[in-house]
Order: structure tokens, then C-alpha cells, then sequence
């Protein structure tokens, strides 16, 4: 059995997946909006989540948007280890400037993250760096030792599209990160730095120019006027079957039983047959990433995507829903000032008739999917 949570954490993300036959357990993302950085409900959905003695077997990161990581301090002190991170490779200005920023915000153990993961996570974890690839990739393979090392042979690099298998009772289950380069930093963000006293190049490259107090008063009130994230890569990451399966039950649950769009439970049995992956997104931009032609032979697995950043409907493109309906989970803060999630994606997921499910910070818009093996 498979269980699949979708968590309350408002407007950020936090995913999870635990197969419990092997007491196995997933983690994708792991963060909420700056605003809501001292909500302990919050916070306490992470550490309710897991036990002290639960290890956490695949932590993947979308990337390094506050929203996606300010949690994963919060799940680190809540489980027993983490045994693997699965993160987009950064280019190592990339990493100073974002470390940088963190530090500014006065978040030094998100700062530790971004720059030295391996100092962060401890020597009880592995680090594994996906490389950036594109659309037109072909090259998804099994895991094996070939793979290059980073720096001083402490990171593993893999290529996107590499198969990461799970050692279970459904042997065939596996996870592909696709990780697609195609805009690092926010235009806006960095237009609001040259506008501004601060320096870039040195703020890309000197971390001591960061600690300057006017430095960081500039940063702090630029980070607080921006109405996006700072790092637009996002890292997508297929979770699922390798190969056909005998996959029969496939349950969905929502703990709200009367919601914005059903007036009946949302529990669906026999649903989607043979359909028990999910396509997680983070922020990624649909527009840009062709997902169906990066999974295409495993497209047909998928029952679930995560509509991405928050129900943007500049990220969004209704191709991934024209050939059969799907659950669609968006990670949205009720309050949220941007909008979210798109009344358009509401209604074209409507129109394909699959099934927008919303996440907010409530408890009881907590989604859960079953999946019986």
C-alpha cells in the first residue's frame, strides 16, 4: 500500500509519499510563504507528519523558493535521517548569490542549504545534483555508479531523466527527476537589485559584501516588495510504475466533505485504474516544459498532477489534461494576494472534466490518495 498526502501548509508545498509495506517514505518539498514563517499550526503539520524514528528515504527539492524550503529544517529535526537529497545542480554564483540573500533574511540554516548541502544535511546523507536537460532529451536510464561526482566528490551528479528506483515490494516503482534550466534567477528580483544601491556582481560573488548593513537593509526591503519567488528553475519529478501494473484500487480522499466544487465526498474508488503515478511540479512552467514528451512513456501512468505555482495560470497549459481526466492538487494560501489559484485553471480542469482539489493551510483540505498494490 501506498499512501500519497498532499499537505496543509498554505501557500507553499509540502508532499509526501509513504510506502507502507517497507516502511518506506518520500518527501517533495518542503516549504511556506515568508509571511506565514511563524505560524505554528504550520509548522506543527511538518512535525506531525513523521516520528523520530522515521527515515526519510527520497527528499527531492523543486528548488530553492523560500515556499518550497523554509520547512525542511523543521522535517529534518523531526525524523530519525535523511538518507538521500535530490536537488537541481546550481552553478556556484548561483548558490553564493541565493546563500547570500538567505543570510540577508537573517535564515542561516536555509543560507547552509543552498551553499553546502553536504555541511547542511550531515554525512548520513547523500546529495544527488540533477543536471539541467531539455525538451528534446531522450535519455532516461536506470540508476547505476556511473554517475559524475561533484566538488571534492561529495555530490552525485545524474543527468535529468535518470531513474531512481525504490528497493520495495513493488519493485517497479521508481521516481525521474527532469530538471529544465531555463530561467535561474527572477527577472523582476534582478531588476529591482540594479535599480537599487546594492552591487550585484558583488553580491553574486562576495558573501562578505552581503553582511554590509546597508546591504542588507537594501535586499530586505526588495525581497519584501516582491510578489513572486527569487529562483524560477523548478525541478519535476515523476512518481510511479516502471511498467504496466496490476494496480486495481486507487483510492482518493479529502477530508472535507463538502468543498467549493462537489457537494459529495470526495472519495472515489476504482476511479482511475491503472493510473497511480503522480507528476509533481513544484513551480515549474508548463509553457516551457513539454511534460508529455519528457514522460511520454510514462504519461499514461499518471492520475495526479500538481498544477504548478500555486494555480498560476501563467505556468499552466491545458494540453496535460485533453486526453483523460486527472486529481488535480493545488498547494494555494487562502489569503494569498496573487489571485491564486487562476479561476481559469478552475474552469479548464473543469472542462476536462478532471477534478481541481484545492490545499490551503485548513487541516481538513488535507488530500490523501490510497493506492492498493
Amino acid at each position: 500500500m501506498i499512501q500519497r498526502f498532499f499537505h496543509p501548509v498554505g501557500q507553499g508545498a509540502f508532499y509526501s509519499e509513504r510506502h507502507i509495506d517497507d516502511n518506506i517514505n518520500i518527501v517533495y518539498d518542503c516549504g511556506t510563504e515568508y509571511k506565514n514563517r511563524g505560524n505554528k499550526g504550520t509548522k506543527g503539520v511538518v512535525s506531525q507528519s513523521f516520528s523520530k524514528n522515521d527515515v526519510i528515504h527520497y527528499l527531492f527539492i523543486s528548488h530553492f523558493d523560500y515556499d518550497h524550503i523554509s520547512l525542511i529544517p523543521i522535517l529534518k529535526e523531526s525524523v530519525k535521517r535523511i538518507e538521500k537529497v535530490v536537488l537541481p545542480l546550481l552553478h556556484e554564483e548561483t548558490k553564493l548569490f541565493l546563500s547570500n540573500i538567505y543570510s540577508v533574511l537573517g535564515e542561516k540554516e536555509l543560507a547552509t542549504l543552498v551553499r553546502a548541502p553536504n555541511q547542511y544535511f550531515g554525512s548520513d546523507t547523500q546529495i544527488i545534483a540533477v543536471e539541467s536537460g531539455n525538451n528534446n532529451d531522450d535519455n532516461f536510464s536506470k540508476e547505476d555508479e556511473s554517475d559524475k561526482e561533484g566538488k571534492n566528490n561529495k555530490v552525485r551528479i545524474i543527468p535529468s531523466g535518470k531513474i531512481l528506483s525504490l528497493r520495495t515490494k513493488e519493485s517497479d516503482w521508481v521516481f525521474i527527476p527532469y530538471n529544465y534550466e531555463y530561467e535561474i534567477l527572477s527577472k523582476d528580483f534582478v531588476k529591482k537589485i540594479q535599480d537599487s544601491i546594492v552591487d550585484l556582481q558583488k553580491l553574486k560573488k562576495d558573501s562578505e559584501y552581503a553582511i554590509l548593513e546597508s546591504v542588507i537593509n537594501e535586499l530586505k526591503k526588495i525581497y519584501k516588495r516582491m510578489k513572486g519567488g527569487i529562483n524560477q528553475n523548478s525541478m519535476f519529478v515523476y512518481s510511479g510504475p516502471e511498467k504496466e501494473t496490476s494496480n486495481e484500487i486507487y483510492q482518493v480522499y479529502q477530508r472535507r466533505i463538502i468543498d467549493e466544487f462537489y457537494s459529495k465526498l470526495m472519495c472515489y474508488n476504482l476511479m482511475f485504474p491503472k493510473r497511480p503515478a503522480c507528476l509533481y511540479t513544484g513551480d515549474g512552467d508548463l509553457n516551457v516544459v513539454d511534460v508529455q514528451s519528457v514522460y511520454k512513456d510514462y504519461w499514461h501512468f499518471i492520475g495526479t498532477i500538481q498544477i504548478p505555482h500555486h494555480g498560476s495560470y501563467s505556468s499552466f497549459n491545458e494540453n496535460i489534461l485533453i486526453d483523460r481526466p486527472c486529481f488535480c492538487p493545488i498547494s494555494v494560501g487562502k489569503n494569498n494576494s496573487y489571485g491564486h489559484p487562476s479561476q481559469k485553471i478552475i474552469g479548464k480542469t473543469l472542462q476536462y472534466e478532471s477534478h481541481p482539489i484545492l490545499v490551503t493551510e485548513d487541516v481538513d483540505s488535507t488530500f490523501v490518495e490510497i493506492i492498493e498494490c
